[in-house]
């Protein structure tokens, strides 16, 4: 049988070197020990304080997952949930696991939401929607927005998604629909009197900057949500601006998170395609990574 204390002690001495960061190190603790007993963290400090013994089946789960962290696999997924907007998200390595920059994509989208004409029904897409995580957000949050289709091209993904939804009893209409190919039926053309609104966090990162990721970004999340080729990284917002011109009608709402290294070719295409009102954010580590358009479909 451990303790508390013996656990800390040898959680803090396993990942020091993964992890040289004492706060990250520290939150990492707290992550796992309260997803394992099911507390919170003021518990925990007390259990450790007072030296309490943890019972052998449960010393043996803690070790086990303490050698997943071990093998640099994601907390988010050693626990099997995830935290965005403050609400517990279901992950798996089927799907990428939602960032703090996204949550300030969507607060943009919900400060903005108010700007809106609301004689009009409000109708968003997400594509690429991975968890569900902004889908969601956004019903929980304005739950007077009519449709939200969530998009994504993995049927694993949008069973993730459809999870995530029943947990937080919000409906959203889940596609399975790959925006890279051609044919795509969803959405039918839409009244003129719509507000819509396309948000993607879509894969952005090239190959070449894989380097530079974490390893436990490049050995466990999705590589398919992650990267695109070098000689065209702009391939999933060019294929969802074509969407938009060609499925939609009226004006267009676009959010898209981005790759901070190509910010200017992201704004140049958006002007050349003709959108307007183009304005591009810096995320909380002031890097470019966030652009908000407007575009007026005629539709063809």
């Amino acid at each position: 049988m451990g303790s508390f204390q013996k656990f800390y002690r040898i959680f803090q001495n396993t990942l020091k070197d993964l992890y040289p960061e004492p706060k990250e190190l520290e939150s990492l603790f707290f992550l796992l020990t309260t997803h394992v007993f099911q507390c919170d963290k003021t518990t925990i400090l007390l259990r450790l304080s007072k030296k309490e013994k943890i019972n052998f089946l449960t010393y043996d789960k803690l070790i086990k997952k303490l050698w997943e962290l071990k093998q640099n696999r994601p907390i988010q997924y050693v626990i099997g949930h995830a935290y965005f907007f403050g609400m517990e998200f279901v992950v798996n390595e089927k799907v990428f696991i939602p960032r703090p920059e996204t949550e300030e994509l969507v607060y943009w989208i919900l400060q903005d939401y108010k700007d809106y004409n609301h004689n009009n029904l409000v109708q968003v897409f997400d594509i690429g929607t991975g968890s569900g995580c902004i889908s969601i957000t956004l019903k929980k949050k304005k739950p007077e927005i009519v449709h939200i289709h969530a998009i994504d091209s993995d049927q694993n993904a949008l069973d993730i998604a459809r999870k995530n939804a029943k947990l937080h009893n919000v409906k959203i209409s889940l596609n399975n629909v790959d925006i890279l190919k051609n044919g795509i039926s969803i959405p039918k053309k839409m009244n003129k009197n719509y507000v819509n609104i396309i948000v993607s966090n879509p894969p952005y990162v090239r190959l070449s900057e894989k380097k530079f990721l974490h390893p436990n970004i490049v050995q466990y999340e999705p590589f398919q949500a992650l990267f695109v080729p070098d000689d065209d990284p702009l391939i999933f917002y060019k294929k969802i601006s074509f969407w938009i011109k060609k499925k939609l009608t009226g004006f267009v709402y676009v959010y898209f998170e981005i790759n901070q290294f190509i910010y200017l070719d992201i704004i140049d295409f958006l002007k050349k395609t003709g959108f307007f009102n183009i304005e591009i954010k810096k995320d909380f580590q002031g890097f470019f990574r966030m652009v908000r358009a407007v575009y007026y479909a005629n539709g063809e």
